[in-house]
Formats: structure tokens, sequence, C-alpha cells
């Protein structure tokens, strides 16, 4: 017997209202959320054991954004999401995959090398097998944090309503958002100054100016 849906990865899974969580919303099916937050794929790994023994209708993924940033090896990524994928099929009738958000490069100390890894790592995921769920357009300031690493409200549930159309759900999950925690331009603004000054903070005190 399925007992719903998985939700496997990293901190955009491990979030009360994640993607998946709305996706369950929809769809009427209840969530086991494995995701960690802060882990990279070979983590996910560690995960996978959870599995033995349950049956899903869906597996939901998200991984990959801290091997963009914190450990990037692309041949690992891939060998690493291959056998997440292989074992969230073996326990689910269908697996979905979030690609990265390309806005990911606007993390401080990102840029043009980040937005290179996320390419390639939505490739990868892309060509994973999986039913993939587009994130990689998802962009501050409406539908990422501050942080510019995880979807915001507003990008979870557009994530949401991607997933159940491909997955034939109904009604879309952004219908059943009741509207609070919507963008507010003000706070925004004031989180991302705060940002910034910790960010220029940390890198003047990681390389200081060179002695006269």
């Amino acid at each position: 017997m399925n007992v719903g849906i998985v939700a496997l990865g990293d901190s955009i899974l491990d979030n009360d209202e994640s993607w998946a969580y709305w996706l369950g919303r929809a769809s009427g099916l209840p969530l086991t959320r494995l995701a960690v937050g802060g882990a990279k794929s070979p983590d996910v790994l560690d995960q996978l054991p959870l599995l033995d023994g349950h049956s899903y209708e869906i597996a939901c993924i998200a991984v990959g954004t801290n091997d963009v940033l914190l450990a990037w090896d692309p041949i690992r990524f891939a060998d690493n999401l291959a056998v997440v994928v292989a074992a969230a099929s073996d326990c689910a009738d269908r697996v979905v995959a979030q690609t990265i958000p390309l806005g990911l490069r606007q993390f401080p100390g990102g840029g043009q090398q980040v937005r290179r890894r996320v390419e390639r790592a939505n490739a990868i995921v892309e060509g994973s097998g999986a039913l993939v769920v587009a994130g990689e357009d998802l962009r501050a300031p409406r539908l990422m944090a501050t942080d510019r690493i995880h979807p915001s409200t507003q990008g979870q549930l557009l994530l949401a309503d991607r997933a159940a159309k491909l997955l034939g759900i109904e009604p879309r999950p952004s219908s059943l958002h009741d509207g609070s925690r919507d963008f507010a331009r003000g706070a925004y603004l004031r989180d991302t100054c705060q940002l910034t000054a910790k960010g220029i903070l940390k890198r003047a005190l990681r390389y200081p100016p060179p002695a006269s």
C-alpha cells in the first residue's frame, strides 16, 4: 500500500511549507519528510535507508544547491543523484526532481562561476530520469528569499504548482494558500541591506588590505 509523498534532499524540502508540503495539501496525500537542511548529495545517500520497506506514490527530490556552493564535483554529483533517483524509483510510483535556481549566482561570493555550476548541475538533474520541476528561473526579489538560496513562500508555491501540473494533481497548490506572508518589499529591502553589510564585513575580515 502506498503511503503518500516522501521528500528527499536539502533545506528546500526540509521546510514546513516546501513545495512537497503544498503538493501533499493539494493531493490529500501525507508527507514524509526525510530531507535535511545543509545536505549535499553524499548526505542525501544517508537518507535512502529510511525508504526501506515503504512505498510512496510520489518522491520529491531537491539536491545540488549545497554541492554547487560548498563542494562542487560534477562527476560525484551525477553519480550520487543517479543512486538517489534509482532508490526513489524503487519505492515510489513517480519521482520528481527540482532544478536549481540560477538566481543562486546572486549569493554573496557567487557570480558567473556559480552560474556555470548551476547550469551543469541542472543538466545532470534533467538527464536523471526523474520528472523535472523547473526551478532555474526563480529569482529575487519575489520568488527567492533574501539569502538568495531558498525559494520564498511564493517560490515554493510556484514550484508546487509546476509539480502538480506535471503529475496531473488538482487543485493548484497555490490556490490553497491564504495569502499571508506575501511579499513585503520594505522587509525584503531591509533584510537585503543587512545581508549585504554582513557579506562586506566578512570579506573585509577574510581579505584584509595588503600592508603598505
